[in-house]
């Protein structure tokens, strides 16, 4: 009797702990799992386009149910680290990657293995450097538009003459390249407007600046300069600011940024040439979640830019 009650009291004893352990554990048996993931890796974050673009993403991915992994380099020309980073996110589970290539070469070996093992991508900001598949798709600015906006302005502020300058070309970031040609095409029919040089550009401020002083001092007449980035455009910005007496140059820039926006309400740029990037990722989340959800990635699409002038820019 005594081995009896021994046992009954054992019984118990674990009988009660492992109902305990299931009081404990079942808010979390209760739990819904965590939502699918898809990874959004920009060429850097805190910019202006880049964080509008995350917003944009971040409704559509909140709506289709699915949780943004959002992180990139510290730098727009770290390509390296770029490729770390995602292939990271899809180790880790990402159902699909929207992807901004810091260098649309340097990731052509990625975006081949990512398609070998099924992973759904969609670049942004600038055009796939491989044709456009099953798993690959795209939504970006309509690059040709760009140069043609900006050569319509800058018609608007010569009156047809005058010298013009580009600033900003870098082969690793071949829309700039695009947005040359097409302002230099849009201009081909305008004999009195001069091309006087095509400037290289950097992902670097400061270097930026002193490409944009050496063109500003070896062409005194010059009227307008057009910059091709973002960067090249914050370079101009500085370099114009340094230059004395103030040259009378307009700047026609590329690319809406938080700091862009401000100088162009002051005066310091005369136009920007933009996209609406909250759209941009918008759309490019909606192309993800089709894909992670294993159908056919949509068509590529191209986002048409606006010329955001200081008057609009006083309005906004």
């Amino acid at each position: 009797m005594k081995t009896v009650r021994v046992l009954r009291g054992l019984i118990a004893a674990i009988a009660g702990g492992v109902i305990g352990c299931l009081m404990i554990l079942l808010p979390e048996l209760r739990r819904a799992p965590s939502p699918p993931v898809i990874a959004f890796i920009p060429r850097t974050t805190g910019i202006n386009l880049a964080e509008d673009m995350r917003r944009g993403a971040q409704a559509a991915a909140q709506m289709a149910g699915y949780r943004i992994y959002w992180n990139a380099p510290t730098t727009e020309d770290d390509v390296d680290r770029q490729i770390r980073i995602t292939e990271s996110a899809v180790r880790g589970g990402a159902r699909a990657v929207i992807l901004g290539p810091s260098n649309p070469r340097g990731v052509t070996t990625m975006l081949d293995q990512l398609q070998k093992h099924k992973v759904p991508v969609v670049i942004v900001q600038t055009e796939p450097p491989i044709p456009p598949g099953s798993y690959l798709t795209s939504v970006t600015p309509d690059q040709w538009q760009f140069g043609k906006l900006a050569a319509q302005r800058v018609m608007q502020i010569t009156g047809g003459s005058g010298q013009v300058a580009i600033v900003g070309l870098d082969r690793a970031t071949p829309e700039t390249l695009t947005r040359a040609r097409s302002f230099i095409d849009s201009l081909a029919s305008h004999p009195d407007i001069e091309i006087v040089t095509q400037a290289q550009g950097s992902v670097q401020t400061l270097e930026a600046e002193q490409s944009a002083r050496v063109v500003i001092h070896a062409f005194p007449a010059l009227r307008v300069i057009f910059a091709v980035s973002a960067d090249a455009t914050q370079g101009a910005v500085l370099a114009l600011d340094s230059v004395e007496p103030k040259a009378k140059i307009a700047l026609v820039g590329c690319d809406r940024d938080l700091f862009l926006a401000d100088d162009l309400r002051s005066g310091k740029i005369d136009s920007l040439v933009g996209i609406d990037a909250y759209s941009t990722g918008f759309e490019a989340m909606r192309a993800a979640v089709t894909g992670a959800g294993g159908r056919p990635l949509p068509m590529p699409e191209h986002v048409r830019p606006i010329l955001i002038t200081r008057e609009k820019a006083a309005i906004d």
